[in-house]
């Protein structure tokens, strides 16, 4: 099958994608070079977890096969890279870059070899499938939809541990889940994980700060990250049969 090339700059460096069934994947040489990780190889070897992944791809020096990255090993190197630059990397990923992707459930730009005629119907297929997908994933959380709305309207937050409990999940499953889909992260030498903006903003997670008083005289402020009844919500949504229908 062909591989359609979907180019992005960031700050002016090119940052080269395709679509592997269905599902946006990025060129490894490219993240790498603009995370400054001096050998892209050993970078990927030791910190990537997915199942490798090689493309034939053009380029100037003709077809080659390169290596492509899930969302997840895309941000396990953002986390690892030491370039104060990472966090803006993170968010143009994250926020301009995927979503402008996913926008119509699949990228349009004709192959040289292709047709009008052949580009309007490969987005008629797309469309389609796009269609039929959430069809299916609506059919599959419309049983419990009612449950999972009247969480949204509840107050207070939930920490991360008390929220598995509430989806019937290890603690530790669901720092791996939000850690691996983009939800929450560490800075490079911190213990805490944070919550990322696209998440903060629309308001699926918040951030708690507390202040604590050392016996110096001294103050600790700490930081965070806990789950909202809206954020539950999506999660349940997410994992159907995870969670228990509310009574």
């Amino acid at each position: 099958m062909s591989q359609y090339l979907i180019p992005f700059s960031f700050q002016g460096a090119e940052v080269r994608t395709i679509i592997v069934n269905g599902e946006p994947a990025f060129v490894g040489k490219d993240i790498c070079d603009r995370l400054g990780y001096v050998n892209s190889a050993d970078a990927m070897n030791k910190h990537c977890k997915g199942v490798a992944k090689r493309y034939p791809l053009q380029t100037s020096g003709g077809v080659q096969e390169v290596r492509v990255l899930s969302e997840a090993d895309v941000l396990r190197l953002i986390v690892r890279s030491k370039l104060p630059e990472a966090v803006e990397f993170e968010r143009w990923v994250f926020e301009e870059v995927l979503p402008a992707i996913r926008k119509t459930g699949g990228y349009m730009a004709a192959a040289p070899e292709e047709t009008p005629e052949e580009l309007a119907l490969r987005a008629m297929t797309i469309l389609q499938a796009t269609v039929e997908r959430q069809k299916l994933q609506l059919a599959e959380v419309q049983p419990k939809a009612d449950a999972h709305d009247r969480l949204a309207g509840a107050d207070g937050t939930l920490s991360i541990t008390e929220a598995a409990k509430a989806l019937q999940l290890r603690p530790k499953d669901l720092f791996e889940w939000l850690s691996c889909n983009g939800w929450i992260y560490k800075r490079p030498g911190s213990a805490n994980w944070l919550g990322y903006q696209a998440h903060t903003t629309n308001c699926d997670l918040a951030h708690k700060v507390t202040t604590v008083l050392r016996p110096d005289g001294s103050e600790k402020v700490s930081e965070q990250v806990r789950i909202t009844p809206r954020g539950l919500t999506k999660l349940a949504k997410l994992m159907p049969g995870r969670m228990r229908a509310a009574a």
